[in-house]
């Protein structure tokens, strides 16, 4: 039986979202369309790729060992894509940026947009995920970098990896070198407000123990969250990336964690039939950025 290019995407996007029917939805596909496709992807190779796990499905070692590897396919057909014309890139493009990847990311992505495309006039807004997306699927944005995602329909996500994030807290705080959610539980913690990636990966953590913390302080900017927390006022959830020199000068520690707080998963997103060089060229140097400054780990 023949191997196919859509075989390995359902396949990937099934891994990435523990679910046929999320995967379904992500490729706006029918689930049965979805499932034949695994099934046959499975009958190429001669092995069973998938397991139940709870509600939803988890790659077997076959599949884990499938994983790299069709990863690396998508790599290439993503690079394949975003070569670039010889012509000049012009135009607009409307960005979105996650905060906290724009604190760190956004002033060498203009330089090298600048420097590689001096015709295209991006134009960004920063906000959290849980605001961005909703303006993707709206057409109110023409991309976007989001992190963990919810996924709409019609929308296209290019997994970029794993952004790094820890509870952190002021030194202040004098709390035990191995921190569970018992020990947070009276602790004042700030968050995004729901339902933003940053608030999900809080309530989960706590969820974990059944424990349900008792002060949730709602902040919409993660810059400010992250200000708050050097201060002393709360502990929160940050990505490390974003306040290196805080960690480094000691202005904040990183907790920690049993169990560990997950990683953020971060994507570039745009609406599906919606390609175009402005995008190619924006995803082209946004990969770059982030690789030169090791940014993300692969996931």
């Amino acid at each position: 039986m023949r191997l196919t290019l859509a075989q390995l995407e359902a396949f990937l996007w099934a891994v990435d979202l523990g679910s046929v029917q999320a995967a379904a939805r992500q490729l706006n596909l029918a689930q049965p369309t979805v499932s034949l496709r695994l099934r046959d992807l499975e009958a190429a190779l001669g092995v069973e790729l998938f397991e139940r796990a709870g509600r939803g499905i988890r790659p077997t070692p076959a599949g884990l060992s499938l994983l790299a590897r069709a990863r690396t396919v998508r790599r290439e057909i993503d690079r394949i894509r975003e070569t670039p014309d010889p012509s000049p890139v012009s135009g607009s493009a409307r960005v979105g940026i996650a905060e906290g990847v724009a604190m760190v990311c956004l002033a060498p992505l203009v330089n090298s947009l600048r420097r590689d495309y001096p015709q295209l006039r991006p134009e960004f807004t920063v906000a959290t995920t849980s605001a961005l997306e909703p303006e993707l699927a709206r057409h109110n944005l023409d991309l976007a970098v989001l992190v963990n995602p919810v996924g709409h329909p019609g929308v296209r996500l290019i997994p970029f990896g794993l952004q790094p994030n820890s509870f952190m807290a002021a030194p202040s705080w004098g709390l035990p070198a191995k921190v569970r959610p018992a020990d947070l539980r009276d602790v004042p913690i700030v968050s995004n407000p729901p339902p933003s990636a940053m608030y999900r990966q809080t309530q989960d953590w706590f969820a974990a123990a059944g424990i349900e913390p008792a002060r949730i302080d709602m902040c919409s900017s993660v810059t400010v969250s992250a200000h708050l927390i050097a201060a002393g006022v709360a502990v929160g959830v940050l990505p490390h990336k974003m306040v290196e020199k805080e960690i480094a000068d000691g202005t904040l520690v990183v907790l920690a964690t049993d169990p560990p707080v997950g990683d953020g998963r971060v994507y570039a997103a745009y609406r599906d039939g919606s390609e175009n060089r402005a995008i190619d060229a924006i995803l082209h140097s946004l990969r770059g950025v982030l690789s030169a400054m090791d940014y993300l780990v692969v996931a």
